[in-house]
């Protein structure tokens, strides 16, 4: 079924109908960048001395649920701090909790909105995000999930790895689908393991800005499902195969809190990536897809008894021809022969792929921290491979994650 053309949403009229709607939070140890979640949400000052004004949508008509999985920081105090002026917080409290897929699911089953729009405690979202979130649901009522974009909110400037994850576009929806103005996301036709994954090339949306329309949800059970990770990929191709669209506004912005130590940027990253053969397994058709990463990405797909992803780019290159050379070096140097010209070429191959693959990081500034920037990069592909990797182990389906 051929698509609706997408409508540039900024140019609709202001939404004259204001249905309720439960904004769902969940947190554990938020206590860090919390309060600047709910400053954005309900105006105020920010901690930097910021005045915001909050969202224009009228309070009337919200409810906020934090979810909040037995945080030990200083978190439920500052729930407590803000119920005190605002009366529409929730304050829900998760016991023996450890993911954020449970904490959504308590909140889901007390939510009463017509549309429930998701977020999370390291969020910052616009005036207007409200509002832009709920106008493609009023454009076309085929509409399921609405998806916005997300900015970096610079919160530690002092932090390097803000300023890398700012300066990557960490967590932007981006080009996501090839859809970077925006419009409707492509239905998942093949189900090709690169359609499925939570990659830039499947249909999904973050829940730290998705927008859900109460009959969708109940469409597929009026949750998450319960695994430990990618339940926003799941939930994403669960409605979509319900039969709702999914609309990408980028004008319905939230702005993030990035991690602040390359830890916790690699720590999300692993986690992502082990979630990915949990999605293919769940969602792919029995094949093995081959992924260049070159001359545009291009797929080998065969029929294969098992679902299966393999990336291959300038990142696995360059540790094969580097593992090669350094073994066919060592042999040669213990077994007394020559270092011959194979050697070398080895060598001067393993180092092209080191140049180009490192060749991005040229951008990012300051230059000074080239070799901080270096190893951010590496060590955070390497977390998400391993990730992978580990996700492969627990899940049964091989899958080798990309270079980038």
């Amino acid at each position: 079924m051929a698509l609706k053309k997408p409508a540039t949403l900024s140019r609709l009229k202001p939404l004259k109908i204001q249905p309720f709607i439960s904004i769902v939070i969940p947190v554990r140890n938020a206590g860090r960048t919390l309060g600047e979640t709910f400053t954005h949400l309900f105006g105020g000052k920010t901690s930097n001395g910021q005045a915001i004004r909050g969202l224009k949508y009228p309070l009337t008509k919200i409810e906020v649920l934090v979810a909040d999985s037995e945080s030990i920081d200083k978190t439920a105090e500052i729930i407590k701090l803000w119920q005190k002026s605002q009366k529409v917080i929730r304050h829900i409290k998760i016991p023996n909790n450890q993911f954020p897929c449970q904490a959504r699911n308590a909140a889901l089953k007390l939510a009463k909105g017509e549309y429930i729009i998701f977020t999370e405690g390291d969020c910052a979202p616009n005036p207007d995000w409200v509002e832009k979130m709920l106008a493609p649901f009023f454009k076309d009522q085929e509409v399921g999930v609405v998806g916005g974009e997300i900015h970096t909110l610079r919160f530690d400037p002092a932090k390097k790895t803000e300023h890398y994850c700012e300066q990557v576009g960490y967590r932007s929806v981006g080009d996501r689908v090839h859809l970077k103005n925006g419009g409707y996301f492509p239905p998942v036709v093949n189900r090709f393991p690169r359609e499925v994954n939570g990659s830039q090339t499947c249909p999904y949306f973050d829940a730290n800005n998705m927008a859900v329309s109460r009959r969708a949800l109940m469409a597929v059970g009026n949750k998450f499902w319960d695994e430990t990770t990618a339940e926003s990929v799941d939930l994403s191709l669960r409605i979509s195969k319900a039969g709702y669209k999914l609309y990408f506004e980028p004008t319905a912005v939230v702005r993030v809190i990035h991690p602040t130590t390359i830890g916790q940027f690699c720590g999300q990253l692993r986690v992502k990536g082990f979630g990915r053969p949990l999605t293919v397994r769940a969602h792919a058709k029995r094949v093995l897809e081959f992924r260049i990463q070159y001359f545009g990405y291009k797929s080998i797909v065969i029929p294969f008894p098992l679902q299966t992803m393999i990336y291959w780019g300038d990142f696995h290159f360059m540790h094969l021809f580097g593992v090669w050379a350094m073994a066919q070096t060592l042999f040669n140097v213990f077994s007394g022969q020559v270092l011959d010209g194979n050697i070398f070429l080895l060598w001067a191959i393993f180092l092209g792929f080191l140049f180009k693959y490192f060749l991005p990081v040229l951008k990012i500034q300051p230059a000074s921290d080239f070799l901080l920037w270096v190893w951010i990069r590496y060590r955070s592909n390497l977390a998400m491979l391993l990730g992978g990797i580990q996700g492969s182990l627990n899940f049964g389906r091989l899958y080798i994650e990309s270079s980038w």
